[in-house]
């Protein structure tokens, strides 16, 4: 039988090991018991035990609450969940601050609800997350949808987050760029996006879209038509 890894399990591999080297470094506060025992049940992977010992009647310090969250979200990602549970999961680990829950609930009802799937990505990114993820999924759907503008503003985001470059990021921020008349930033995205690996084909097929017909006769983008028509790469990544 083919084993089947949901997007909301695979989200929550992700974070694992990153709640944990959070979950050492987080300061307690001293007399705070709750804390430091759901600490070393975080370290120790124990999420089931965490919750169990959750009271609700109880005020937990901002500290408890986010290792709370944390192990709310790594049980969303349990292999052998039904997608109502991965949601429940994601929902209280939100209960407790845990905002890459809403990553978790986008990927659920993605193939099934987009515009709900894209309303928990809006919410996700007015928490200001430093996670260039939502604003990349974003920037491309406004980019299929043609809202360039909003697009651009998207992907740009994006790569402040990132603090760095990527290639498919610089790729889709190079067409909007483009398609904004941005053609400096579009030129500076396309020669990052070579740099990372996309090639020759991936410009030719581009090209032979209308809204980029245009783009030879822009001195921006000459070095890039002079590679298409047969010079060598070696020389394309000279500013």
């Amino acid at each position: 039988m083919k084993r089947i890894i949901s997007a909301t399990m695979v989200l929550a591999l992700l974070l694992m090991g990153q709640a944990i080297g959070q979950a050492a470094e987080i300061s307690c506060p001293a007399k705070d018991s709750a804390c430091k025992e759901f600490a070393k049940l975080i370290d120790a992977g124990q999420f089931d035990k965490l919750i169990a010992r959750v009271d609700a009647r109880q005020n937990y310090s901002n500290e408890a609450k986010w290792l709370i969250g944390q192990a709310y979200l790594l049980l969303a990602g349990k292999e052998g969940n039904t997608p109502e549970q991965e949601e429940q999961l994601c929902k209280k680990a939100l209960e407790y601050g845990a905002t890459s829950a809403y990553l978790g609930l986008y990927y659920l009802y993605a193939p099934k609800d987009k515009g709900k799937a894209l309303g928990f990505l809006k919410q996700y990114i007015a928490t200001k997350p430093d996670n260039m993820v939502p604003y990349m999924l974003l920037g491309e759907e406004e980019l299929a949808n043609k809202n360039y503008a909003s697009a651009d503003s998207y992907l740009r985001q994006a790569r402040k987050v990132l603090r760095g470059a990527s290639k498919d990021l610089d790729w889709a921020l190079f067409q909007a760029s483009y398609l904004t008349g941005d053609y400096y930033t579009a030129s500076t995205m396309l020669n990052s996006a070579f740099s990372q690996g996309k090639t020759v084909g991936d410009l030719k097929a581009l090209v032979a879209d209308p809204r980029f017909a245009d783009m030879g006769k822009r001195s921006e983008f000459k070095k890039f038509f002079t590679i298409i028509n047969g010079t060598t790469t070696a020389n394309m990544y000279a500013r």
